[in-house]
């Protein structure tokens, strides 16, 4: 009879998904960055925004440890970016819905959706209905903050512009993950 590992093991797990989860986000923060800050639509709002693929794929592989890793890579990447200077409020709502927008999405594809939390059912319907989901959620709960917040007045533009750039960088980053995934052996059963 299996037994279930000891906490100390767990919570060191939860910490190496946490790490890695921290990192693989700055990392692509940072490339993101250095790739498409030229064609920015505003600051916070890009056309192309690949660490929206790293909060959905860490969310839907780690779950809660993902979120926390979310949301402390967006307080880090918003503060050394200086995304909202002076505005500590504004920067941990922005990380706060960085983090929790693709978990609302993933909890949304567990129940209603059915997908099992192991992913054994994950299809290409589901993922694509999960990157739609957080592709539209994300947006608006940022947008939503922002105007509250008195940062953008540019609600309705901002919104399609978010929303396509959280789309494309979903889509590029999973599709980057699968193919890579290819060229890997399928584990025999």
């Amino acid at each position: 009879m299996p037994s279930t590992p000891p906490l100390a093991e767990k919570f060191r797990l939860h910490l190496l998904t946490i790490t890695i989860t921290v990192v693989a986000y700055m990392l692509v923060y940072m490339t993101n960055d250095w790739l498409f800050k030229h064609i920015e639509f505003t600051q916070g709002i890009a056309w192309i925004y690949l660490p929206a693929g790293i909060r959905l794929i860490c969310t839907l592989l780690f779950a809660e440890a993902g979120v926390f890793g979310i949301l402390i890579a967006s307080l880090l990447t918003s503060s050394m970016y200086a995304i909202f200077p002076g505005d500590p409020v504004t920067t941990i709502g922005y990380s706060a819905i960085s983090a929790l927008a693709p978990y609302l999405a993933y909890r949304f594809t567990l129940q209603e959706m059915r997908l099992q939390p192991s992913l054994g059912n994950l299809t290409t319907t589901r993922l694509l209905a999960c990157i739609l989901l957080y592709g539209l959620t994300n947006p608006l709960l940022q947008l939503m903050w922002f105007v509250m917040r008195g940062i953008s007045y540019h609600f309705w533009s901002g919104l399609i512009v978010m929303s396509i750039g959280d789309l494309t960088g979903s889509l590029i980053v999973v599709y980057a993950i699968k193919m890579l995934l290819s060229f890997f052996p399928v584990p025999r059963r």
